[in-house]
C-alpha cells in the first residue's frame, strides 16, 4: 500500500501533526478503531523535539502493526533533512520553498524531486506556490488577494518540478486566528476560494492539499473536497484539545501519569475520528470541539 494509490480512491486524508506520545496513541487507536487511512505529519521543529531515531522506531512499529499510516515530513525547508526523510522511507516530503522567489522555489523543489526519483519513485514529493502565512499562537491575520496561488503559476510549477502533490493557497491560514482581516472586513475564520481550487484542479494532475484546515467549519471542508482537495492539514485545533484536556486533568489528586494523560489521548482519538470520517462523508454529525 502507498500513499499514491490511496489518494485515488478516497474522497481526502486528514493530515495530523505528531509532537507527542499522546498524539501517537490517539491517532494509533483512531486507526485501529475505522482503519480510515491517515497521515502522521513531522515539521522541523518536531522532528527536532522528538529526534530522528524516535520517529524510525515509530514508523516501524507502524509498518509492523500493518497500519494505514503515512509519514510526511511537514514544511521542511532544510535540503539535508528532507533528504535524510527520503533516506528513511517517508511516504511524503513537503519540501517548502513558497518563500523564495518563484524561480528559485521552483528550482530548489526540482532537485529535491530528482533526488527522490533516484531513491524511491514511490515517496511524493509535495510543492507549496502561494503564501499561507499564520501559525498556530497568531491572534490576528491579514489576508491579501497576492497571497492566492494564481491557475499560471500551477501549471508552470507542477510542469517543471514534476512534483507529486501541490499546496496552494486559497484563504487558508495557519492557526486560528481570533480576527481575518481582509478587504477591509473583520470575518471570524478563513474565507476560502473554492472557485481557484477548482480552477487549479482543472489545469493540472496532481493531488492538491490544503494546509490551515483548523477553525474551518463542515460545509468549507466538505466544498473543498468537491472542489479538489485531497489532503487536508489540522494541527492547532488538536494542539488546543492537547493543552485543554491536560490542564483539566493535572488537577486530580493524583501523579500517576497514565491516569492524567488517558483522558488527554481519549478527547484527541475522538477528534481524529470525526474529521477521518468527515473527509469520506461518512459523518453529519457535529463535533463541539474545545467547548
Amino acid at each position: 500500500m502507498n500513499l499514491k494509490n490511496v489518494l485515488k480512491k478516497k474522497k481526502a486524508l486528514l493530515h495530523y501533526n505528531i509532537s507527542t506520545f499522546e498524539q501517537f496513541k490517539a491517532g494509533i487507536e483512531a486507526v485501529k478503531e475505522t482503519r480510515i487511512p491517515i497521515i502522521f505529519g513531522f515539521s522541523e521543529g518536531e522532528i527536532s523535539y522528538l529526534g530522528l531515531d524516535v520517529i524510525k522506531n515509530l514508523k516501524r512499529y507502524i509498518q509492523e502493526e500493518k497500519l494505514p499510516i503515512f509519514f510526511n515530513g511537514d514544511h521542511i525547508k532544510d535540503f539535508n533533512l528532507a533528504k535524510k526523510l527520503i533516506d528513511m522511507g517517508f511516504d511524503a516530503v513537503l519540501f517548502d520553498n513558497s518563500e523564495l522567489d518563484f524561480e528559485e522555489n521552483i528550482l530548489r523543489t526540482k532537485k529535491i524531486v530528482e533526488y527522490k526519483n533516484k531513491r524511491n519513485k514511490k515517496i511524493l514529493i509535495e510543492g507549496e506556490i502561494g503564501y499561507i502565512g499564520g501559525g498556530s499562537d497568531v491572534k490576528t491575520y491579514e489576508l491579501k488577494d497576492e497571497y492566492i496561488t494564481k491557475v499560471e503559476d500551477a501549471i508552470e510549477f507542477v510542469k517543471r518540478t514534476k512534483v507529486d502533490l501541490l499546496a496552494i493557497s486559497v484563504g487558508n491560514i495557519h492557526g486560528i486566528p481570533e480576527k481575518i482581516k481582509y478587504k477591509g472586513k473583520i470575518y471570524k475564520k478563513p474565507i476560502l476560494n473554492f472557485e481557484r481550487i477548482k480552477e487549479i484542479k482543472n489545469a493540472i494532475n496532481v493531488p492538491l492539499v490544503l494546509h490551515g484546515g483548523s477553525g474551518l467549519n463542515e460545509s468549507d471542508y466538505k466544498k473543498a473536497i468537491e472542489n479538489g482537495i485531497s489532503i487536508i492539514h489540522i494541527n492547532t485545533e488538536f494542539r488546543k484539545i492537547w493543552k485543554k484536556e491536560l490542564e483539566k486533568n493535572l488537577k486530580k489528586e493524583t501523579i500517576v501519569p497514565y491516569k492524567i494523560l488517558n483522558e488527554v489521548v481519549e478527547k484527541i482519538r475522538e477528534a481524529v475520528i470525526y474529521y477521518q470520517k468527515l473527509f469520506l462523508y461518512k459523518t453529519r454529525i457535529k463535533h463541539e470541539l474545545n467547548k
